[in-house]
Order: structure tokens, then sequence, then C-alpha cells
């Protein structure tokens, strides 16, 4: 089976498709990595995949837009929907002090659910909005980012990507879902 999933490696969409695959007994799964849930679509429409998981509603930054967009471009079957935890992390390069921080980057449902922790504890930084989760971490291990900058993911990110936890559980809602 092939799962088209909402972002790179390690987002928190992969991790949704890592817990169907589990929830539903399923073997020799292949994940495509598509940027966004309209490459999401593309690879069920194209044949690409199988199946695709992308994320619908958080409690704290409401509905998806990229997904509602996506949605209303393509015809599909909602097979099932189901909840996922999130827990945001702050992560940066490994040799970089949290004061040196200057901006953060990340998706603007990441930057959403993080607003009380952005406000408090990186008022001096400049806040970036960026396609993927997974995939800011993945430019930022790359040196695509500023080295200055650090991405609010998934924890996985940090051990796929080589970059350092600054901070865990920086979401405003400790209860956090997707």
């Amino acid at each position: 089976m092939r799962i088209a999933v909402a972002g790179n490696k390690g987002s928190f969409s992969h991790q949704a498709g890592v817990m169907y695959v589990a929830a539903n007994g399923l073997e020799n799964v292949e994940f495509n990595y598509a940027l966004d849930s309209e490459g999401v679509f593309q690879a069920l429409a194209q044949k690409t995949a199988d199946l695709g998981i992308v994320p619908m509603y958080n409690p704290t930054g409401g509905l998806v837009k990229m997904t509602l967009e996506a949605m209303g471009k393509h015809n599909f079957v909602i097979e099932s929907t189901f909840d996922m935890p999130v827990e945001q992390c702050l992560l940066s390069l490994p040799h970089v002090r949290q004061d040196e921080i200057r901006t953060v980057v990340s998706h603007q449902q990441a930057l959403a659910q993080c607003q009380k922790y952005l406000n408090i504890q990186m008022s001096d930084c400049q806040l970036v909005e960026y396609s993927d989760t997974a995939q800011a971490a993945a430019d930022l291990s790359s040196g695509k980012l500023d080295e200055k900058c650090a991405v609010l993911a998934p924890q996985l990110c940090a051990q796929l990507y080589g970059l350092r936890v600054v901070a865990k559980g920086v979401q405003d809602d400790e209860h956090n879902q997707t």
C-alpha cells in the first residue's frame, strides 16, 4: 500500500500515517511525502498513492486552510478520521543557544498553536510561516535556513535531522491534537 502524507518525513501527518498503519494492521506500506495537502490529493488523483493522510482541524489553530482548499479541488472519499496528540518542540542547530535565535520558522498551524510561548519566550524573534514543520527542520539542518533560526516541529525531527530540542511541549494547549 502507498500512503501519501501532507509533509516531509517526521511531520505530524507522517506520524498520523504510522498510527493509521499500526491501528489497521497494515504491512508493506510505502510513504509518499507530499509537501502539502494539495500534493496528497494530486497523488491520489494520479494513482501514485492508494490512501492519503491530511490534517483537518486543530482546536487551537482551527480548520487547516490548505487542506480545505485542496479538498475543494478534488473528488475523494473520506475513509476515516481520527485524533492524534500534537506536541510542538522548538528545535535549533546543536551549536546555537536559545538566546542566539532570531527567527522562528514553521507551518502557520504550529505558529498558531504556540502563540503564548512565542510571545513570552521568543518575543524578540521574527515569526516566519513555512509550508511544513518537518520541511522547516530538514531545511534548517541542510543550511537552507539561517543558522540563527529555530523551527517548531515534532521531536522526531530532532532525531531525523540532527537538531537540538531547545524546548519541548511549547504548544499553548497541553492536550493539543489534530
